[in-house]
């Protein structure tokens, strides 16, 4: 039994996720679905003790170039109806939550660099009206779906974080991120061509300030998926 880690491309990794899970003695493993166009790809359920979703430049719908999305989708509404943990970063945030029946609206936020969310239920980020530090990088917003819990929110993206019951788990903002790993995406064209002017200068150097802040939530979210995984 093994936690699927969903890639969609190759410098967005687990990061931090990854080494606590490898901390904690969890096996997991990487997998890239996005151009996967038969079920038979998508792993069994029963292989897995948890899911991952990372993150990625695409749209969560854009399965005319990416169908593999929907083997994504797929994937994440059979995790939920047998119970495993999931966890969605940005893009997979996105996906986890349409998947499971919320309204996706792209292009209504873009949220660039390090900044704040506002905790708006005790929990995993702390205590209501806390303010997190967090990595944003993402220009679509989804709502939370049904029956879930916002944990965290900002004006222009008032689902940053949800909760689904005990095992399910979404942020739109980048918890898992080192100052090693942006520095990865740093480095591809793809990642700063649409940064503002000087962001890509002074982002390492935000994110190295506020990293001391942000390790606290983001182990007890990883704490919170990993304690329902499947043995």
């Amino acid at each position: 039994m093994t936690v699927l880690i969903l890639q969609h491309v190759p410098w967005e990794k687990p990061a931090a996720l990854g080494n606590y899970l490898t901390d904690a003695g969890v096996p997991w493993r990487l997998d890239n679905l996005t151009a996967a166009v038969d079920v038979v790809d998508a792993p069994r359920i029963s292989e897995l003790s948890g899911l991952v979703l990372l993150g990625g430049p695409m749209g969560a719908h854009d399965t005319d170039r990416y169908p593999g999305l929907a083997l994504e989708a797929d994937l994440v509404r059979r995790a939920a109806d047998a119970g495993l943990p999931i966890l969605g970063i940005c893009l997979g945030h996105q996906i986890v939550a349409s998947a499971l029946g919320a309204d996706l609206h792209p292009g209504t936020a873009a949220e660039v660099g390090v900044g704040e969310v506002e905790v708006v239920a005790d929990g995993i980020f702390g205590r209501a009206g806390d303010r997190q530090p967090v990595l944003h990088w993402h220009f679509d917003v989804v709502d939370a779906p049904p029956g879930a819990v916002v944990q965290a929110s900002t004006p222009q993206t008032p689902n940053q974080a949800f909760t689904l019951g005990d095992s399910i788990f979404g942020t739109q903002f980048h918890i898992e991120v080192t100052p090693d790993s942006l520095a990865d995406w740093l480095a591809e064209p793809a990642m700063i061509a649409d940064l503002p002017p000087g962001l890509a200068i002074t982002l390492l150097d935000d994110l190295a300030a506020a990293s001391d802040a942000i390790k606290p939530s983001a182990n007890r979210l990883f704490e919170a998926f990993a304690s329902g995984l499947q043995k």
